[in-house]
């Protein structure tokens, strides 16, 4: 079966505190989706991630004193199955009616996706939603996965803080690791272009990931197709 792994960022389903959840863009994937799988038969697994919305969360939290992590952990990862149901809501005819969430993800069995699209949220706590997507990637048997973000690739530092960060278009996993500091935990809502456990794990299970900016589809697709396109590839 022709199967292909994404994770969509959590800035993508909800951008902002007035646009709760963005329609128009997801119907725009639905839209992309549906018509590879009309052309070439590719069927899709889903991950969301928790993005602004789950930060959100955390510092309302932090600010009234709660600082237990796995708390903190939990409300995160259950961000991520509220935007899975989301994208069920939105794909609906086209969706699997079940949602992959929790303990769901860790099962010792076969994973199928018996429609065009498969929907997955959070599993355990103390990572973000790239680890479950390297999970469900090796369950169907998947060595790449496209993660769509509100960047377009991996800069050799933060963009945000060094106007003269440039983009690395290929790069290892130790280099990837080199870059954000090789932090030996992900904190509960932090934004790393790749979750630290996620990188170390992708290492050692030989998964290929591809960064790109998740709102310029048309150059999606171009990696889909296997063209030259815009974004960083991990490997």
């Amino acid at each position: 079966m022709n199967i292909k792994v994404l994770k969509i960022g959590g800035s993508m389903i909800s951008k902002s505190n007035d646009s709760l959840v963005d329609t128009e863009y997801l119907l725009s994937l639905k839209s992309l989706i549906m018509d590879n799988y009309a052309k070439f038969g590719t069927r899709f697994m889903l991950v969301a991630g928790g993005g602004r919305t789950a930060r959100r969360y955390r510092d309302i939290l932090e600010t009234c004193g709660i600082t237990n992590k796995q708390n903190l952990h939990w409300v995160g990862t259950s961000v991520n199955v509220v935007h899975a149901m989301i994208i069920k809501a939105v794909f609906d005819t086209v969706c699997d009616e079940d949602v992959l969430k929790f303990e769901e993800y860790y099962q010792d069995l076969p994973l199928k996706i018996e429609n065009v699209v498969k929907a997955g949220g959070g599993g355990r706590p103390g990572h973000s939603g790239d680890v479950d997507t390297i999970i469900v990637a090796k369950r169907l048997g998947c060595n790449i996965i496209y993660s769509l973000k509100d960047v377009d690739g991996i800069y050799d530092s933060d963009p945000d803080k060094n106007p003269n960060a440039k983009r690395v278009n290929n790069l290892t996993w130790d280099e990837y690791l080199d870059i954000i500091g090789n932090p030996v935990e992900h904190a509960p809502g932090a934004n790393f272009p790749i979750d630290p456990i996620a990188a170390k794990m992708a290492k050692e299970e030989d998964i290929k990931f591809i960064v790109l900016a998740g709102k310029d589809l048309p150059n999606f697709e171009k990696a889909l197709r296997g063209e030259e396109f815009i974004g960083s590839t991990v490997i």
